[in-house]
């Protein structure tokens, strides 16, 4: 009997040893060390953490002027007279000079001309006016001139370089002349920003005009955009070629083509034979690839005037052998004009 039951005394030992231990792991903490706790979750951003990228129009609308400020109800104002004024000129032009060749009408239309004396109208004037005859043209130059403004000198100035008459530009640039001289050469800095706008342009003729303006009225300050106008050039290139070689701008070919019989087709017929020829060309010369080219313009009235203007306020010597010379001629300017110009400023 002992025997028999110390299997069961084992087995009761364990399970009272098991339902003590149960409670204990199953209340016990967790190790902090032997397992950190998980990293807590990122909240996701809010609106105002990640603002929107503005739009373009956003983005434009900070550099706009404010329609509702002074300088923009002040402009938009300008532009409605400059619109209206327009429309007037317009309706004098086509009442008394368009077509018409009546000497009263035309003197009627020229007094008319002459009550508008704001500057903001000049342009206008000098665009629908401009090409209307000599007597309209000359009667607008001596209205500006008599006016005795910068802004309307300025305007003569316009028309002495961008008019589209010879005899046009000929009269403006005498009128400056005359207003120069009578002001002991002193020419008004408006003046002479339309003589540097004229010659920073593309066209020859504007340019030409320019400068012999600019010789005219004695404006030294204006050799070194002299020296750069006298020469201009334009590189030209060509596409490139389809079997991927260079770009070619044209071929020159010079050579001998020889024709001769490459093959022969023989054509069978009843009792006949005949043979029908293809002919090839074989050629023998040079080809000349044309890749690329440089233009380069002389403008000839533009050194003239230089040369003309360069001696005006030299000491007496000749400049024309400084010829097309960039280089030399801004040497020239800089080492020996400037100095000199300096030196005669503070003579007594």
């Amino acid at each position: 009997m002992i025997r028999s039951q110390q299997p069961l005394v084992l087995s009761a030992v364990v399970a009272v040893i098991a339902l003590y231990a149960a409670p204990a792991r199953a209340g016990a903490e967790p190790d902090s060390a032997a397992s950190p706790p998980p990293p807590a979750a990122e909240a996701p951003p809010t609106e105002e953490a990640t603002p929107a990228a503005p739009t373009d129009d956003e983005w434009l609308k900070q550099f706009a002027p404010d329609p509702d400020s002074e300088a923009s109800r002040r402009y938009a104002e300008q532009q409605r007279r400059r619109l209206a004024t327009e429309r007037e000129l317009k309706l004098i032009r086509a009442k008394h000079f368009k077509g018409i060749r009546g000497t009263e009408l035309r003197q009627a239309g020229i007094a008319k001309l002459k009550e508008y004396t704001d500057p903001a109208v000049f342009p206008a004037l000098l665009e629908v006016f401009g090409a209307e005859g000599a007597d309209v043209q000359n009667a607008l130059l001596d209205h500006w001139a008599d006016m005795n403004l910068d802004e309307a000198d300025a305007t003569i100035a316009w028309a002495a370089i961008f008019g589209k008459d010879k005899a046009f530009r000929l009269a403006a640039a005498r009128r400056l002349v005359k207003k120069a001289e009578a002001a002991d050469w002193n020419v008004s800095n408006l003046v002479k920003s339309v003589v540097a706008i004229g010659l920073r342009r593309e066209s020859n003729t504007q340019v030409a005009a320019a400068a012999e303006l600019a010789n005219m009225l004695q404006l030294f300050e204006a050799i070194p955009a002299l020296i750069s106008a006298q020469v201009s050039g334009t590189a030209a290139g060509g596409q490139r070629a389809q079997d991927g070689g260079d770009a070619a701008l044209a071929y020159i070919l010079v050579g001998k083509q020889v024709a001769f019989v490459s093959d022969l087709n023989p054509v069978v017929g009843d009792n006949a034979v005949a043979f029908d020829p293809t002919l090839s060309v074989a050629t023998e010369g040079v080809v000349l690839r044309v890749i690329d080219a440089f233009v380069v313009t002389y403008r000839v009235e533009v050194n003239r005037s230089l040369i003309a203007l360069a001696n005006k306020g030299w000491d007496g010597r000749d400049t024309s052998p400084l010829g097309w010379n960039t280089k030399a001629w801004r040497q020239w300017y800089a080492n020996e004009f400037v100095p000199y110009r300096r030196g005669m400023a503070v003579r007594p």
